[in-house]
């Protein structure tokens, strides 16, 4: 008799085959040595033309199609078409009967029209909403919201306390685990000897997520699930140059800040490994259960130095007023500072669009872009808006012009925003990401990292699932799951942002996927 297949999806946000190397390097003992050690692994390109982001990437593996095709390009945005031309491959699996759990996937923040196939559904932390499936969730999801929004781009201090004390007192019987208590007292202490080192907090999310993902995944095992985490890719953007100084010539940043931050991304990696050793231990104990570990895109260094922050809408209230819209006549949806999204009603969208393209600042007018463009743009589908405004190292005057009348920064509701650890960016995404195929009973045959598109993931999940792929998807090869497939390497030639490059493929078409 055939099992079913079951199989978890560990999205490591942005997470380079550089970096694992480095941590296993350090830590040969670890569980991600061991791990990766009897997986099967891809380098994964990412194609997207447009611009390389992980809110555009994520669709493209989801969805099995490129972004000139999915049309997401921003948190906040309808979905729409997307969802209708496009869906989510967790969407394909429900509708034909297939159990699915969700925990924090990217464009999550709209659920299903019927929940009847999904043992748990909680969506990205940029929901507008609390919404979470099962509603014993929604305290914990509620919890997760208010902690985002309070650390947008920097690290606060505070707590979201209505929120944490409604969470913490279900918690306990919601899967706290040992693991996460001793992370959660590791990074108190570290932060009571160094002040700076409040940036690992974006690392205890995660834990407490996975704990929560974990409890669910016993109480239900689904037949497919996801994870999402964010915290090495937000280490890797800020600290690259400090793990990897010699990366990029005439790196620029100083030594003390070397010396302060050199250690932030193998402690993001010690917590994905105490993460990734507790997912594996669950498809251990759980025959029939295989752990993908995935990301959409990658990074790598950038030549940077330091900077104090940024000027942008920190009033975004009054910068609605200034644009003539009442209160009641727009929605702010999140997103990734220094983004902006909100939702117009429709009797106000196109004046404010009019607006809009009417604002000027240094000599720079408000431009309409698709991709994200500094230092004035924005985007329009439908009535929703993306609004972004970045002025970095900003020196010019502190006047600004909306449809040819003068105002202030100020009362336009622009304001500096502080680089929290005096550092704008050290790395940025290219679109060699990677996959590891984890079969606890079925070590890999073949360890050799050979090529593959995030195009194909999308389509050999739904075969293994015995789900035709969509006509649009590329043709599913069933060897990329399959462990002990060890097949003929073939060239092809693939684009990731706008560059073409060749690869090659472990491919396979006559294997079978051995679930």
């Amino acid at each position: 008799m055939t099992e079913i297949p079951k199989i978890v999806l560990f999205e490591c946000n942005e997470l380079p085959f550089q970096v694992v190397d480095h941590f296993i390097n350090g830590n040969p003992g670890s569980h991600v040595a061991r791990i990766l050690g009897r997986s099967k692994q891809f380098e994964t390109v990412c194609e997207d033309q447009v611009e390389l982001d992980p809110w555009i990437s994520w669709p493209t593996l989801h969805r099995g199609v490129i972004d000139e095709q999915h049309h997401i390009f921003h948190l906040g945005q309808s979905l729409e078409h997307a969802n209708r031309a496009f869906p989510p491959l967790w969407q394909l699996l429900a509708e034909r009967g297939i159990s699915v759990g969700i925990m924090g996937s990217l464009h999550t923040s709209t659920p299903p029209a019927s929940l009847d196939n999904y043992r748990f559904y909680v969506p990205d932390f940029f929901s507008a909403s609390p919404f979470a499936h099962p509603a014993r969730l929604q305290r914990f999801q509620a919890f997760n919201l208010a902690m985002t929004r309070k650390s947008a781009r920097n690290v606060d201090t505070g707590l979201a306390w209505k929120e944490a004390l409604r969470f913490v007192a279900t918690y306990p019987f919601n899967g706290l685990s040992l693991a996460t208590v001793k992370g959660t007292l590791s990074e108190i202490a570290g932060e009571l000897r160094a002040r700076h080192l409040k940036c690992r907090r974006r690392a205890v999310q995660p834990m407490i997520t996975l704990d929560v993902f974990l409890r669910e995944m016993r109480r239900s095992l689904p037949r497919f699930a996801t994870l999402h985490t964010n915290h090495v890719a937000a280490a890797m953007h800020r600290f690259w140059a400090a793990t990897f100084p010699d990366d990029v010539p005439d790196n620029a940043m100083p030594g003390e800040w070397h010396g302060k931050y050199r250690h932030e991304i193998d402690y993001a990696m010690r917590v994905f490994d105490m993460m990734l050793g507790r997912l594996a231990a669950f498809v251990e104990q759980h025959p029939g259960y295989r752990l993908l570990v995935a990301g959409s895109l990658g990074q790598a260094g950038i030549r940077t130095d330091e900077t104090k922050g940024f000027y942008t809408i920190t009033d975004l209230e009054r910068f609605m007023r200034m644009l003539g819209v009442a209160r009641h006549q727009w929605t702010q949806r999140f997103a990734m500072v220094p983004c902006l999204s909100v939702v117009v009603d429709a009797g106000a969208a196109d004046a404010f669009e009019a607006r809009l393209a009417g604002i000027a600042a240094d000599g720079h007018r408000m431009a309409k872009t698709v991709r994200e463009q500094a230092p004035l743009s924005y985007s329009r589908e439908a009535n929703s808006f993306q609004l972004y405004v970045y002025f970095e190292r900003y020196k010019g005057s502190m006047q600004a012009e909306v449809q040819g009348n003068q105002c202030g920064f100020v009362e336009l509701g622009l304001g500096f925003h502080e680089h929290q650890d005096d550092v704008a960016c050290s790395a940025r995404h290219t679109p060699r990401g990677m996959l590891a195929v984890y079969d606890p009973r079925r070590p890999a045959a073949d360890r050799t990292r050979s090529c593959i598109s995030t195009l194909d993931i999308a389509p050999a999940l739904l075969s293994c699932f015995g789900v035709t792929p969509p006509a649009y998807m590329n043709p599913a090869d069933p060897a990329i799951l399959d462990t002990t497939a060890v097949g003929t390497a073939v060239e092809l030639r693939v684009t990731g942002g706008g560059v073409e490059m060749p690869v090659t493929r472990l491919r396979t078409p006559e294997a079978t996927v051995n679930p």
